[in-house]
């Protein structure tokens, strides 16, 4: 990798572990405590380095740890991790530093993790507000949808319809899945039909996509998910084991030079619906902009609904999800949900 695709701004890699460190402090003790002494490491930070600029270095490098410990589980650091330990240890004073001799010790396979690998988590449960949004658009359209997520990952949650959902007690979606969704409804009547919306073709548009058929991509995708989230890994891995019978097709490619030819393979009557739900938030504004033109350039000549998700500008954690379609000679812009990032709850507004 050349050096100007690294870190040389070593007090933003302390600021990024730190911040990270204050993030998590509620949902993670154990990465909490290890960003905060990360932060401080010399010889940690510079292993850190290794990661390209303009990714998420505190997040690879605890990624990258977390999936070599798994296949190595007899170091001392495993006793911290409760997705690898059972009745796994508090962080104490004894668990950055073999923290610290982990990543020493083993800094020649980190480094290829952490200059290849990307934080391309699948938060299976975000399905949970696309089963009522997807549903919404489907209500509108003339016929079964053609399905096109950007930034798919692997592409579990284009496999929404394979899904059952339970929010709030009310139980909707595929009754035969070993995949259940909770979440809750904190605002307003989604639209939950009994069964899901009818998909006529599925398709995942990522630079990087992964393989729910190999390992390794597997294995990555777990060691996103934070070792205290015993209920997202529990999900994830239900949820790859309906991916692996029926793997979605997902294409390698950039989501504004790439989308037209993929929307030039479904056919002209059918209705679209493009999906994706925080992507845009990894990539520059330009390109935020140029896709949004792009998509609304292209809703003038077919039918094409836009699902498109956006942060909280007010500062919260929340995550909102708009529908852009055209209506007669103009783009309206609906604004149908707000919901937690890994999908425990949605409001409606639509």
């Amino acid at each position: 990798m050349p050096p100007c695709c690294l870190w040389t701004d070593m007090p933003d890699l302390q600021t990024q572990f730190r911040d990270l460190a204050a993030w998590a402090e509620d949902s993670s003790p154990l990465y909490a405590h290890l960003c905060r002494e990360a932060a401080d490491d010399p010889a940690v930070l510079d292993l850190a380095a290794t990661v390209p600029e303009g990714r998420q270095a505190p997040h690879l490098l605890l990624a990258a740890v977390h999936y070599l410990l798994d296949r190595n589980p007899d170091h001392r650091l495993a006793e911290y991790y409760p997705s690898i330990t059972r009745a796994a240890r508090a962080p104490d004073d004894e668990c950055f530093p073999a923290f610290r001799e982990f990543c020493l010790d083993r800094a020649d396979d980190i480094r290829p993790l952490l200059r290849n690998r990307r934080t391309q988590t699948n938060a299976v449960r975000r399905s949970a507000v696309l089963y009522p949004a997807i549903a919404r658009v489907a209500r509108a359209a003339d016929g079964p949808l053609a399905l096109v997520e950007l930034g798919p990952s692997a592409g579990l949650n284009l496999l929404f319809d394979h899904y059952r959902y339970d929010y709030d007690g009310r139980v909707v979606g595929n009754g035969d899945s070993p995949v259940t969704i909770e979440s809750s409804v904190r605002r307003g009547d989604p639209p939950l039909p009994e069964t899901p919306p009818a998909i006529r073709s599925r398709v995942g548009l990522d630079r990087n996509p992964l393989d729910v058929t190999d390992e390794a991509d597997r294995d990555w995708l777990r060691a996103l998910v934070w070792p205290e989230h015993e209920e997202r890994r529990a999900v994830l891995d239900s949820a790859l084991s309906v991916a692996r019978d029926d793997p979605p097709e997902l294409i390698a490619g950039d989501m504004l030079d790439d989308l037209p030819a993929v929307l030039d393979g479904i056919p002209e009557d059918v209705p679209v619906c493009v999906v994706n739900t925080l992507v845009l938030y990894q990539v520059p504004a330009e390109l935020s902009e140029a896709l949004t033109a792009s998509l609304e350039d292209l809703m003038a000549d077919r039918p094409l609904h836009w699902l498109t998700g956006r942060r909280d500008l007010s500062g919260g954690e929340s995550v909102g999800l708009d529908w852009k379609r055209q209506i007669g000679d103009g783009i309206e812009t609906t604004h149908l949900a707000d919901y937690g990032p890994h999908g425990a709850w949605l409001s409606w507004r639509g």
